[in-house]
């Protein structure tokens, strides 16, 4: 009975590490560290960009055709936001789709890689490229981001989730973010969610409107 005991303990021992690497919290704060570190490379460890930005592409989609803009509105953003929801399921919408999604990711990583969301500018680096369509992006704010108020639940299996306010320096605005997170088989948890997406295009859209 006691050589089982040992067995069983072995076996825990062997695998528990694994789970054990980095706590779920500790991926939010290498988040922060990535951003404050001007490390574009350490942040899409830790995020899902692609995934993330894919997901909301469709989300904004929908709700761009849900409540179409007052006024003159962007004519490039309509035309990309009918073109996607015309072509939807379609090769040429997917096409559309992949090439949004790439140009909103070349702006978050060259965004972290400058300096420009830590407030601490890169110096005589050469910087990823900021893709083709950074004028779609030219009123998003460029300062520091700050992940504040973090909040992790207790893991359940391979998932959990998290909750937190995103400061923006620029706006000195504040934005709650859900976010689901996903064990890695290398142990440590990556962000491949936020779930509050929807909330966050209206909070967005209704800043812009208002400007």
């Amino acid at each position: 009975m006691g050589l089982r005991y040992i067995f069983v303990l072995a076996l825990v021992l062997c695998f528990a590490p694994a789970w054990a690497v980095e706590p779920p919290a500790a991926s939010l704060a290498n988040i922060q560290r990535a951003v404050d570190g001007n490390d574009h490379a350490l942040l899409e460890k830790y995020i899902d960009l692609r995934g993330i930005i894919a997901r909301g592409v469709d989300q904004f989609v929908a709700d761009y055709a849900a409540n179409p803009p007052g006024g003159e509105g962007d004519p490039l953003m309509e035309m990309l936001s009918g073109g996607l929801a015309r072509e939807s399921g379609s090769a040429a919408g997917q096409t559309m789709k992949l090439m949004l999604v790439e140009e909103a990711r070349k702006f978050v990583v060259r965004g972290v890689a400058s300096g420009s969301f830590s407030g601490r500018p890169t110096q005589g680096a050469v910087l990823p490229d900021g893709g083709i369509l950074s004028v779609l992006f030219a009123d998003a704010s460029t300062a520091r981001k700050e992940l504040r108020h973090v909040r992790v639940q207790p893991p359940r299996g391979d998932r959990t989730s998290a909750q937190a306010t995103l400061y923006d320096h620029g706006s000195e605005r504040n934005y709650p973010v859900l976010l689901g997170l996903t064990f890695q088989p290398e142990g440590y948890w990556k962000v491949t969610d936020v779930t509050n997406m929807a909330d966050l295009i209206r909070m967005v859209r209704k800043e812009a409107e208002e400007r």
